[in-house]
């Protein structure tokens, strides 16, 4: 980040001691005549996450100063060594560049100190300083920007400053006391029952943050979406955006850039200054900010893991072009039941048999009952992990077929589950036999697609082996014998029928 982004930045949170210097030019004039020669100090006392109204400071030690000392914070002060105190254009001159720091010309600044804050107080001392006015710089490290610390704005001080009830008398040794945020970002997923059985369904995804404790006019959520997911269309209905109790209100309070979600599959959404105004106006509270949003699951990965983070910039110090605050990972797990169809008696591999896999035993039964009226209670998956979705799953030659996509049993809502009793576990209807086998008797089940914590990277699965007991052989029906008998009926009608003519003739002989 340069010098003058952060510059420009420095109305968006009040560092407190900033405006104190400005005040001392008013009364500089009436106290006493400042001694050149005399050598002062700038205190800085670092305190995170401030709570309550704040007030500018006055220059003297505050030990009521709201927030939690901080230490192992870096500050630079340069002296503005164009600003002459003695004088009312020096006073003038330090009055503009308190109101806007980005103003200062780096030519126009001597080589910075640098000092960072230790011990219980949080304190860095600069001493000595010659009588002048002194832009006050932050210094974060990668860290601790990663770690979610929003620096202070630069400010700038004037040693001496005029004492704030003694009005006659210059404070030498001037303590101001800059603020920093921290913020901590979470993500959750929602792939419970009822929502997320398997791909094609959906998840939901919760980014959550503490409102500012001061006031912003910068805030986005940005959430770059795993090439397993896109966000369920239509995409106004299935975003929104809560500050407290408080629901954000589509386009008047926050835009969804349709550009990066397009190009990108990048989810963008930024408060408009209605809505900064709805977050501001709960500054300094316990409220939360959040952004919950659906994605459809389109594929797996290879190891089933489908893994997301966000980022959240709470103000200008965080440009989008720049480092955020990132979420930890967050994931939800797929795998799949893996079935070995065989002959009971031998072993053999059985190809052919067709399966539905179901969420419950109930849908199962209501399958078998009646196929048509519950055919959408089948879950889709892929066939041994590729292809497209299908609902009927065949056994190849070697009597295995993989239903691959459904979500882990022992794994909801981005934890491993323990209690076996809150598994989805998943029930096989065989629908249709291979020639010559019975069909399986009942929906089977229930069967656990598990996750093992000691191989992470294994695809969650369940495997079953479904054994087939061959048709029995019945009696003979008769046809057979039927055949013969007709046979021998009709010789001997035939029979009969020579005899009767040959009868006949003879008689006719005789007469």
């Amino acid at each position: 980040m340069t010098r003058s982004t952060i510059w420009r930045r420095a109305a968006a949170v009040l560092a407190v001691g900033a405006l104190a210097a400005v005040g001392a030019a008013g009364a500089a004039q009436a106290a006493p005549i400042i001694d050149p020669a005399t050598t002062g100090s700038i205190v800085v006392h670092k305190r995170l996450n401030p709570t309550g109204t704040l007030l500018p400071g006055n220059g003297l030690p505050d030990a009521s100063a709201p927030g939690t000392p901080l230490e192992g914070i870096e500050f630079d002060v340069q002296r503005i060594t164009t600003v002459d105190l003695t004088t009312t254009a020096g006073w003038t001159a330090a009055n503009g560049y308190a109101a806007n720091p980005s103003t200062i010309s780096a030519g126009d600044l001597a080589p910075a100190t640098t000092q960072t804050t230790a011990g219980a107080g949080g304190t860095a001392t600069f001493s000595p300083l010659v009588v002048g006015a002194y832009l006050v710089t932050e210094q974060l490290t990668p860290a601790q920007v990663a770690d979610g610390l929003t620096p202070a704005p630069p400010f700038v001080v004037t040693v001496p400053m005029t004492h704030p009830t003694d009005l006659d008398t210059w404070i030498y040794d001037v303590n101001v006391y800059p603020k920093n945020l921290q913020s901590t970002v979470t993500k959750t997923v929602d792939d419970g029952p009822d929502t997320t059985y398997q791909v094609g369904d959906r998840i939901g995804w919760t980014v959550t943050t503490q409102v500012p404790a001061q006031t912003t006019t910068q805030f986005v959520f940005k959430d770059v979406l795993v090439e397993q997911l896109e966000v369920t269309a239509p995409v106004a209905d299935t975003v929104a955006v809560t500050v407290g109790a408080t629901t954000l209100v589509p386009t008047t309070d926050y835009t969804i850039d349709a550009d990066a979600l397009a190009d990108d599959n990048t989810l963008v959404v930024r408060l408009t200054p209605a809505g900064l105004v709805k977050l501001n106006d709960r500054v300094g509270t316990t409220d939360k900010i959040a952004l919950a949003f659906t994605t459809t699951v389109l594929s797996l990965p290879t190891n089933g893991v489908i893994e997301n983070t966000a980022t959240v910039f709470p103000n200008d110090s965080f440009p989008e072009t720049g480092p955020g605050i990132t979420t930890p990972p967050v994931v939800s797990r797929f795998g799949e039941i893996n079935i070995l169809k065989r002959d009971s008696a031998t072993n053999t591999p059985l190809a052919a048999a067709e399966f539905k896999v179901f969420a419950s035993e109930a849908d199962a039964s209501a399958y078998a009952a009646d196929p048509v009226a519950n055919a959408d209670r089948a879950l889709t998956a892929q066939q041994n992990g590729t292809g497209a979705l299908v609902s009927t799953f065949v056994t190849g030659a070697d009597g295995t077929v993989s239903i691959t996509g459904l979500r882990a049993s022992n794994w909801q809502d981005g934890v491993r589950l323990t209690d076996s009793t809150t598994f989805q576990n998943y029930w096989l209807l065989e629908t249709k036999a291979p020639t010559g086998y019975e069909l399986a008797t009942a929906p089977i089940g229930a069967i656990t697609v598990l996750y093992d914590q000691n191989a992470p990277t294994v695809l969650p699965h369940g495997d079953i082996t479904v054994p087939n007991v061959g048709k029995p052989e019945l009696p003979l029906t008769g046809g057979q014998i039927a055949t013969g008998v007709f046979g021998l009926l009709g010789a001997l009608v035939l029979t009969g029928g020579v005899l009767l003519v040959i009868r006949a003739r003879r008689q006719g002989a005789r007469g």
